[in-house]
């Protein structure tokens, strides 16, 4: 068989197949990478990145290209992320500090602990169990460009075009490095220290440097971005957060009419009647493929109703009872999830 005949085959393959199905998202609460103490509800959040010396920080900024208060507001913008992103979480109330105390502004390495009496004096002013604190930050933003041939419209309306003319390509890179501790005082105890590194890439295209430019985004809310990337994975890491996860439902053959009728029900959020039509199907069914389909759509509808261990039965017997191959990988699915919900009601209790 000729290569594009085979490229035609695998799309028209790929076409009946997502016609005989359809996408189902699901939310769920993922667990947090660490387990915090349960004992620590209320966590305050501290700015550490103000200059041990501003002199030295201005020196610094200009070797680095980047002014002090450029760096200050992309610190900003991280600590902001984290608060919001753990607000979105049922784990921790947050409370933000209003000093900003001084530590690791341009800092490559951790600056020395805070101790443990100014720890709980944070958490005694502030009526909190822990404290988080951003405890260095840096950032930086490099652009580059090259000549590159690159196409302009020419002409209006009808006459419009499409032509190659010589250019400018600028990219320009953000990154931050941001490092927290979280300090847990009854055990004395710095629970946690993580760095993140961070960068994204950006770019542009004009017949000139200045039209490049203008078109690249700016320093300033480049590093903020990259640094509400940095805040985004740490309260991540921390805290439990909603995610979003896409099954597969299936709803043909047409000759199997249960199977279609649960997928209707289902799409109007029917489920308990999706579920008896398609258990209904199973008592008809004649060939592998059916049976597979249907014992997969009562995995995902019982998934949706919250029971994980029988959805796991039904995915299981997709596979050992049809030889339906995608019932065993999402049967390890949901064992993860089952796994991962243990985890999870673990970090939410309260002692």
């Amino acid at each position: 068989m000729k290569t594009n005949q085979v490229s035609v085959f695998i799309l028209l393959a790929l076409i009946i197949l997502s016609a005989c199905s359809k996408s189902v998202t699901l939310n769920r609460m993922v667990p947090a990478e660490i387990s915090v103490p349960n004992h620590v509800q209320k966590l305050l959040l501290v700015d550490r990145t103000a200059p041990q010396n501003e002199g030295l920080a201005v020196l610094e900024g200009m070797i680095s290209g980047e002014a002090p208060f450029e760096v200050k507001n992309a610190a900003e913008a991280t600590l902001n992320t984290v608060q919001q992103e753990l607000n979105t979480s049922p784990r921790f109330e947050v409370i933000r500090a209003r000093e900003r105390l001084r530590g690791g502004l341009f800092a490559q390495t951790f600056p020395i602990p805070l101790t443990w009496e100014q720890v709980e004096a944070l958490c005694a002013h502030y009526g909190t169990d822990a404290v988080l604190v951003l405890e260095k930050f840096s950032s930086d933003f490099i652009v580059t460009d090259k000549k590159k041939v690159i196409k302009k419209t020419v002409g209006t309306g009808k006459d419009a075009r499409s032509v190659e003319v010589d250019g400018i390509s600028m990219e320009g890179i953000a990154s931050v490095s941001a490092g927290f501790r979280l300090y847990e005082p009854v055990s004395k105890n710095i629970f946690d220290q993580v760095n993140y590194d961070k960068t994204n890439l950006w770019s542009a295209e004009a017949e000139t440097r200045t039209q490049a430019a203008a078109l690249l985004i700016d320093k300033v809310r480049a590093t903020q971005y990259v640094g509400r990337m940095a805040g985004s994975s740490y309260a991540r890491r921390i805290a439990p957060m909603n995610v979003s996860i896409s099954r597969t439902m299936y709803e043909k053959p047409k000759s199997k009419p249960n199977l279609a009728k649960g997928s209707r029900l289902a799409q109007v959020g029917q489920w308990e009647a999706a579920l008896d039509s398609w258990h209904n199907g199973l008592n008809q069914i004649n060939d592998n493929k059916s049976g597979g389909r249907l014992c997969y759509n009562l995995a995902l509808g019982y998934e949706v109703m919250g029971d994980l261990e029988e959805a796991k039965f039904w995915a299981g017997k997709a596979f050992t009872d049809f030889g339906f191959k995608k019932g065993r990988e999402y049967a390890r699915q949901l064992e993860q999830r089952i796994f991962q919900d243990e985890i999870l009601r673990q970090q939410l209790a309260r002692d």
